[in-house]
């Protein structure tokens, strides 16, 4: 069977997915792109994070292989991580905004410091089901 051109075969038979995307560079996507890639640690990595945090919920479902409990808790995940993010944004640059009062938020260090660096790490809840601690594994394996 033929495959699609955007799937290869690595060294070790797993299917894998070929993403090129080659935005300007003077573009938004290219500066943003450029900088993630030459300027900041683990570009890359950071750059899947984000796209994961907001669809992999979406494909997860369009997949039609995981339950309903666990397609919600990982949609939560997802939330965690964007809300991660956007209290780094409010704090890089001194937005002023407050941070919304969310006691369940646990893994960070001190809860006012949701992380160091967005992105990098992922926010828990305190109780996550065994089948979502699983796709969160999925969720932050590196590229």
């Amino acid at each position: 069977m033929p495959r699609r051109p955007s799937e290869i075969k690595s060294g070790t038979g797993k299917s894998r997915v070929r993403f090129i995307f080659e935005p300007d560079r003077t573009s938004p996507n290219g500066i943003t792109y450029s900088w993630l890639i030459h300027d900041t640690y683990n570009g890359k990595e950071k750059a899947a994070t984000a796209t994961r945090a907001f669809w992999l919920p979406f494909a997860y479902r369009h997949s039609g292989e995981y339950s309903e409990a666990e397609l919600r808790d990982l949609a939560q995940q997802s939330i965690w991580q964007m809300e991660a993010q956007i209290q780094h944004l409010r704090e890089e640059f001194d937005l002023g905004l407050a941070r919304p009062n969310t006691p369940e938020l646990v893994g960070t260090p001190d809860a006012e410091n949701l992380q160091a660096e967005a992105g990098t790490a992922l926010v828990q809840p305190m109780s996550v089901a065994a089948p979502a601690a699983d796709l969160m594994d999925e969720f932050t394996d590196a590229l």
